[in-house]
Parts: C-alpha cells; sequence; structure tokens
C-alpha cells in the first residue's frame, strides 16, 4: 500500500505553518505580521485565513505539530542509539543531537512558555507538549534502568532530564561565552547512568 498522498489543502497548509515558524524565529511572535507570514509563504491573506482563523492558531499548530514529529523523531532517536551495554556514549551521542536541534527550537519554545501565561489556548498547548515530552523520556527509561524503579520515580527522573535539557539549552543561549551546553551534557551523562544505575 503506498502512502496517502496529501491533498493540496495540507500542502499549503503546511507551508504556511512552515513559513510562520521561521517568521516567529526571526522576529519573535508579537513582532511577526500575517503580512509577514504570508510573504514568507508566498501566499495571499486570503488563503492564510483559510486555514487559520488567526496568528494565534499557527502558532498553536506549530506546537502542536512538534508536539507529534519531534517527540516521534526524539523517541526513534534515543531508542536506536541506547542501549544498557554503551549508555553514557550513546546516550551523549543522542543528547548531543538534540542539543543542536535545541539550540534552533528554544527560542520560540520560550517565547510559547511566555505567551501561555496571557493565553489559555497556548498554555494548554504547550502543556500537551511538555506530557508527551516527559512520557517519551520515561518511555526511554523504563526498560534500561537496573534499579527497581516506581513509576513516580520514573515520571520525576523524566520530569528531572526534560528539565536539564531546556535549562542547558536556555543558559546557553543567554551565557553562550561562559557555558556549553555540549561539555555539561558530555559531564552529566555519566552521572546519570550511575544514578539510573545503567
Amino acid at each position: 500500500m503506498s502512502p496517502r498522498r496529501k491533498k493540496p489543502q495540507e500542502d499549503r497548509k503546511e507551508q504556511i505553518r512552515d513559513a510562520a515558524y521561521h517568521a516567529f524565529q526571526r522576529s519573535g511572535y508579537h513582532s511577526t505580521t500575517v503580512d509577514a507570514i504570508c510573504k514568507e509563504a508566498s501566499c495571499s491573506k486570503g488563503s492564510f485565513y483559510w486555514h487559520y482563523p488567526s496568528k494565534r492558531d499557527v502558532f498553536i499548530d506549530i506546537l502542536n505539530t512538534w508536539a507529534q514529529e519531534v517527540i516521534s523523531e526524539l523517541l526513534k532517536q534515543f531508542e536506536s542509539s541506547i542501549n544498557p551495554e554503551d549508555f553514557n556514549a550513546e546516550l551523549n551521542t543522542a543528547m548531543q543531537r538534540e542539543i543542536r536541534r535545541g539550540r534552533h527550537i528554544v527560542p520560540l519554545w520560550l517565547e510559547f512558555t511566555v505567551e501561555a501565561r496571557r493565553d489559555e489556548r497556548v498554555q494548554e498547548a504547550l502543556a500537551k507538549f511538555y506530557r508527551r515530552a516527559r512520557t517519551a523520556i520515561a518511555e526511554l527509561i523504563r526498560p534500561i534502568s537496573q534499579k527497581e524503579l516506581s513509576e513516580d520515580a520514573i515520571q520525576s527522573v523524566s520530569a528531572a532530564i526534560f528539565g536539564l535539557y531546556m535549562g542547558f539549552v536556555t543558559q546557553e543561549l543567554a551565557d553562550s561565552e561562559g557555558f556549553n551546553a555540549d561539555r555539561i551534557v558530555a559531564n552529566f551523562i555519566p552521572v546519570l547512568g550511575n544514578l539510573l544505575e545503567v
């Protein structure tokens, strides 16, 4: 069975979403106008409003798309690279890849976080994204730990790993001269391996 072909409307919606992502990343959410998104997407305002009722809706769609695509990609990367025999090296490699991705995503992510304080729909979408990320990490931890961990402990470790990842990238963005996320990750992974007794 061949993969389902996208309809032209789906292609256009994806094109608008990608253009909005780049515009938001470049100029920030509040400074980006629908006109700027349309120019980036080479589409009319009518086409934009056919697919999205507002700039906020495309903003939320970006986050929902990340929740589906990025978490799925994260799981694939980590599942294929992590094994208990060489946990430290494998996890370090996977984390370095995610740090590189994070350098591009986290600035907009931070803007989502600030916007979530003002907008309940953005907050719901962001909370959903965070829950999916923590669940994905928990699914990776569960089979590799030699320790007998309770579900609460697994969820706590998952939240800590996700929080550390976000914190590492955020600190590097703010202090690129004094903080190197790659180096910190390389030093942290053996500590995590010892904690999990992998």
